[in-house]
């Protein structure tokens, strides 16, 4: 990856059950956890314009922020931040994906997270 801004794609999903307000619950609460980084912004993905009589939430790609980095030196830290709020809940899911590489934590052993984090940072290493 080259030095400068980098643009990630955080997906936000719940287990069976959740409904599209439980996620749009979850997805602000790691929103602000993210704004508490040196990030530039962590915007939530719109769908377009809300119909008349919907709700907002309608209209947001529920889930799905874009957090903007100055400098990709901080994603390790944005990835740190990710896996600690996921291991607040086990319904919890976030897949990331930077540049159409994913990584999905989901449904693994924090060691297994831990694993496939840091093969995913090294692929995205500032050279």
């Amino acid at each position: 990856m080259e030095h400068g801004p980098v643009s990630l794609r955080v997906k936000v999903a719940a287990g069976p059950g959740a409904d599209t307000q439980e996620v749009a619950d979850a997805t602000l609460r790691l929103r602000r956890e993210l704004l508490n980084l040196d990030v530039v912004d962590v915007a939530t993905l719109r769908a377009g314009e809300a119909p008349p009589g919907s709700r907002a939430v309608d209209m947001l790609a529920v889930g799905t922020l874009v957090v903007n980095l100055a400098e990709a030196q901080i994603l390790p830290t944005v990835v740190a931040t990710v896996r600690s709020w996921l291991a607040g809940s086990s319904w919890r899911r976030v897949r990331l994906e930077l540049g159409g590489d994913v990584l999905d934590l989901t449904g693994v052993s924090s060691r297994e997270q831990r694993r496939l984090a840091d093969e995913w940072l090294a692929r995205h290493a500032v050279r």
